[in-house]
């Protein structure tokens, strides 16, 4: 039995995974990231990263016991980053409770206050409640520097940022502003809420407005995935040190003096 332990969790079981693991990287990177993530949400795909991250946990309960701490943090690290992953992709068929719906958008424009999510092309299926309110202060739009040809044009200048500055409002809290731009989410109550998209309609009055799509998701599994890639690095650095201290060559002996 532990020499069947040892072919499943040692370095040549390892070497195939890697192996099997990259060619699907590649195969999957061909796909496209949407259908990539169709993909990888299968029962088969999710079936087989549990039964990696559980031998990873075992390898890595091995290595510990045999005190190669380098080695533990590795595979715990590798094992906590695919539990995390794991986590998140299984959250949405279990019981939330009332900690709010995972993932939904809003469309605002300057004064809106809203708390339901929603998801659809047009943002008209009901998602859930967050768990606090968020109001929508202004909208803003940067534009780079008018150039001569957009000027003899006459049209505007390239955006450079749009944000929407709002006010969050969190149950028994004072009400705090948050500047949410590209590539730059804010973090509420374990939401990250980006900024998706804007444009422009018209209100109930036929006014020319400007409204902004803000996006919410809540990944419960992603604390881990972070604990998890802070344990792997923190494992491979402790193998370099080991690997630099075994492979660093012993002092050359002092030549023999006769007298």
């Amino acid at each position: 039995m532990k020499n069947y332990f040892h072919q499943a969790t040692g370095l040549g079981m390892a070497v195939y995974i890697c192996c099997i693991l990259s060619a699907a990287s590649i195969a999957l990177a061909f796909v496209g990231a949407e259908k990539a993530g169709e993909i990888m949400a299968t029962p088969p795909a999710l079936g087989l990263s549990a039964l990696l991250a559980l031998l990873l946990i075992l390898r890595g309960g091995f290595t510990l016991f045999n005190r190669r701490y380098y080695s533990a943090m590795m595979h715990l690290g590798c094992a906590c980053v695919v539990v995390g992953w794991l986590t998140g992709q299984t959250a949405p068929y279990l019981d939330q409770g009332d900690k709010g719906p995972l993932k939904g958008s809003i469309a605002m424009v300057d004064g809106d206050v809203m708390n339901a999510l929603w998801e659809g092309a047009y943002l008209t299926n009901y998602v859930g409640k967050l768990p606090f309110s968020v109001k929508l202060d202004k909208f803003i739009i940067d534009y780079y520097a008018s150039s001569s040809v957009d000027q003899s044009a006459g049209r505007m200048p390239p955006i450079k940022e749009y944000r929407s500055r709002v006010t969050i409002t969190e149950p028994g809290k004072e009400p705090y502003t948050k500047n949410i731009v590209v590539n730059q989410p804010a973090y509420v109550c374990g939401y990250h809420i980006y900024q998706m998209s804007w444009g422009q309609s018209q209100n109930w009055q036929g006014q020319p407005v400007t409204y902004t799509v803000l996006q919410f998701i809540r990944d419960p599994g992603l604390h881990l995935v972070y604990f998890g890639f802070g344990t792997l690095f923190v494992g491979i650095l402790l193998f370099s040190v080991r690997l630099f201290k075994v492979r660093s060559p012993a002092p050359a002996p002092l030549p023999e003096v006769k007298s």
